[in-house]
């Protein structure tokens, strides 16, 4: 039931996109923005066959969060890069300590959203509204969406920017977003090393 309602506001979202226009008279194109189309594999499994998620799968696995993963359906993951961790792994090692484990949980959660808008999906509908698409993650807090030059932007709530790439998948069960930096939920910390390291 609850994916029929889904499927049925996913697709006034898009009619409504079709229907409306910029005062220009166009729907601006996405040309930035490709998603491919992989049913034959789980979002648990795009995680673990990329070659630039490794650090993400670290904190996954240290907070035991695989099998809750690869229990969900129609989710949007936004998944830091390597990159995005910094050099070393001093962060991955902060965050993985026995002390910081309810907080990593957190953390890994606030980077999943039950949906599953796709980039076009969320690219016309900014396009055309203007406005940030707030969006509420696994762990309770919220994400803004915004458009800025042609990209997706992402507020978190700690004000930090991250920003979208080019390349989505879209698995069986969810759509595997990349991004350039690790998400900040409002946590309350009281951690000094944790706040010093990841800025959380």
């Amino acid at each position: 039931m609850k994916n029929i309602l889904y499927c049925l506001l996913l697709a006034l979202i898009l009619l409504s996109c079709k229907n409306q226009k910029t005062p220009t008279g166009e729907i601006p194109a996405n040309q930035s923005y490709a998603t491919e189309v992989d049913f034959d594999r789980t979002v648990m499994e795009i995680l673990d066959q990329s070659p630039e998620y490794n650090s993400f799968l670290k904190l996954v696995n240290a907070a035991s969060y695989f099998d809750e993963i690869k229990e969900m359906n129609n989710v949007m993951v936004f998944v830091p890069t390597d990159k995005a961790f910094g050099p070393g792994l001093e962060m991955i090692n902060e965050l993985s300590k026995p002390e910081n484990l309810s907080r990593l949980t957190e953390i890994i959660k606030y980077h999943f959203v039950q949906s599953e808008l796709d980039a076009d999906n969320l690219y016309s509908f900014l396009s055309i509204e203007g406005e940030p698409l707030q969006l509420q993650t696994l762990n309770g807090g919220f994400l803004a969406i915004s458009l800025e030059n042609g990209k997706l932007k992402i507020l978190d709530e700690k004000t930090g920017i991250s920003y979208i790439g080019e390349s989505s998948i879209r698995g069986s069960n969810g759509i595997v977003f990349t991004i350039d930096r690790v998400m900040r939920p409002n946590l309350n910390i009281s951690a000094k090393s944790i706040a010093e390291v990841t800025d959380i």
